[in-house]
């Protein structure tokens, strides 16, 4: 989770990858809906850990759970697991972050026993930003879900494959996630540059490619606003486009992010049962 600055703007992008995490988890009976506030284009929503109150950046750009700082951690005195989690962030730092169980978390109308979390833990040359969390929820917590993000209406819905609520909402231009992926929510997107693929991230405050593929295919694009004719996803063009072009270092295999400024315009359905994203104005 690096910073880096244009613009005069401090930008947090939240690629993160957990090597070997687990997350407990189960599907609601139907599903829930959870308020979203959306600070500094961030989203945070409330949840309860061990009957404590705890605010945590909704942040699908993160590959691993339920990540817990450690004020959170010492006040309700879970319990270390003694195992642990190797994280690599997107500048190639690689940290080693304990687990701990924690005995009850409500999330919305869902309360889980037994759950496993992350500490929160950083690379000494990261700084995070702050915007209120206490921690962070990702994919690993969303697997089971069908997962709505509705950003005009600022709530965040999970919902169990299938049910009533689900099939309401979760419906639009039907995106597969690509296959190397393993399950995150990454897709092929067809833009002026070319066939690309993006992170969908509800962690980056921006839509942003980095350098290297922008300049891959016009070797004149320099770092700032970009704007793509052409934004096919799904097979629905939704352009033209504008992306941040930042100098950034991803791992093979995908370009950049969809982050706030599509989420501000759309409503994103994450079917993580079903491996595809649904998309759809509001």
């Amino acid at each position: 989770m690096p910073l880096s600055a244009f613009g005069g703007a401090t930008l947090r992008t939240s690629f993160v990858l957990a090597l070997g995490a687990s997350v407990t988890a189960a599907a609601a009976d139907d599903g829930t809906v959870i308020p979203l506030r959306i600070r500094e284009n961030f989203p945070l929503v409330e949840v309860r850990v061990g009957g404590q109150k705890v605010t945590l950046l909704f942040d699908t750009g993160d590959s691993r759970g339920i990540l817990l700082d450690q004020s959170i951690i010492d006040r309700i005195r879970a319990k270390p697991t003694g195992t642990s989690s190797k994280v690599v962030d997107v500048k190639g730092n690689v940290v080693e972050a304990p687990r701990y169980e924690i005995p009850r978390l409500q999330i919305g109308s869902i309360v889980l026993e037994n759950v496993v979390a992350e500490l929160e833990v950083h690379d000494p040359s990261y700084t995070p930003d702050q915007y209120g969390q206490q921690g962070f929820l990702g994919t690993g917590f969303l697997k089971p879900y069908q997962v709505v993000i509705d950003y005009p209406r600022s709530r965040l819905s999970l919902f169990r494959p299938g049910s009533s609520g689900a099939r309401a909402e979760c419906r639009g231009t039907a995106v597969p996630f690509a296959e190397p992926w393993n399950g995150e929510p990454v897709t092929e997107v067809d833009t002026d540059l070319g066939r690309i693929q993006l992170w969908w991230d509800t962690g980056t405050p921006l839509s942003i490619l980095a350098t290297r593929i922008a300049r891959s295919t016009k070797p004149e694009v320099k770092e700032g606003p970009m704007t793509s004719r052409r934004l096919s996803v799904g097979g629905k063009d939704f352009g033209p486009w504008t992306f941040e072009i930042v100098d950034l270092t991803l791992p093979p295999g995908f370009d950049g992010f969809f982050g706030y400024d599509f989420y501000a315009r759309h409503v994103v359905c994450m079917d993580f049962p079903g491996k595809e994203l649904l998309v759809r104005k509001p």
